[in-house]
């Protein structure tokens, strides 16, 4: 009798309990209620107004890739190597405050110091500042040379030269004479740039080039060689020049 009142409670609640929760689903459905407007237009879109969106960056929801840079790549190698050295010698300590700023700033000071290396190196081991600090010289002496021939009176500096012994700078003297008199009887256009050899090939007179050529040698032999001349050499040498100059001046080679 007590199993049959037992059983008999237990279904009046469990239908109570049903009862209950079937009421509440109920009473929180809400009817759904439409629109009956007569002047309600649909919402429609054109396909060329959304092509035109689609152009807009604005409207671009997209995201590029970003390539990673050789500086940037350079960097994550460079922290990497430090930090396998910090685990290797002090594990998974983490470094705080000035000490932590420090170790974190290493890595950017070595960069530095590579670029300062590189920067360094460049400067010292330049090979075009050898080249032109050697043309800048060259420069100068041609300058000094053009100087001579257009200004200077040149017997005076060969005269100059005899008296303090410098026979070697005197058979300069001599030849920059040379030059002179064949550019003003125009047998050959003077300029900075040219070279003995190209005078000599503007001299159509062979009577006036052989002796040119001789004496081109001589000059070449005693002031580029830097070869001694002594007093005999030096008047034989002055004998020539001196005939050359005289045949310059000719009117037969006018």
């Amino acid at each position: 009798m007590r199993h049959l009142l037992l059983v008999f409670l237990l279904y009046v609640l469990s239908s109570a309990s049903i009862h209950a929760e079937t009421q509440v689903k109920n009473d929180s459905i809400k009817e759904v209620k439409y629109d009956q407007r007569e002047d309600v237009t649909p919402v429609t879109f054109e396909e060329e107004s959304l092509e035109e969106y689609k152009e807009q960056d604005a409207f671009n929801y997209l995201e590029e890739e970003q390539v990673e840079s050789w500086w940037s790549k350079f960097k994550c190698w460079l922290f990497n190597i430090f930090d396998t050295i910090w685990n290797f010698l002090f594990g998974d300590i983490e470094a705080r405050g000035f000490v932590g700023f420090l170790l974190k700033s290493i890595p950017y000071l070595v960069i530095g110091g590579i670029v300062a290396l590189i920067v360094w190196l460049f400067i010292k081991l330049n090979p075009g500042k050898g080249l032109g600090a050697k043309n800048k010289e060259q420069e100068i002496f041609l300058s000094e040379e053009q100087e001579i021939i257009e200004n200077k009176d040149i017997e005076a500096l060969i005269k100059e030269a005899i008296a303090k012994g410098d026979l070697r700078l005197a058979v300069r003297y001599y030849y920059l004479l040379i030059l002179r008199e064949l550019k003003d009887n125009q047998f050959i256009a003077y300029e900075q740039e040219k070279t003995n050899e190209d005078y000599l090939k503007e001299i159509k007179s062979s009577q006036l080039s052989s002796p040119f050529e001789k004496l081109t040698h001589l000059y070449d032999f005693v002031w580029y060689g830097n070869f001694s001349i002594n007093s005999q050499q030096y008047k034989t040498a002055e004998e020539d020049f001196l005939t050359l100059k005289q045949q310059i001046n000719s009117p037969s080679y006018d």
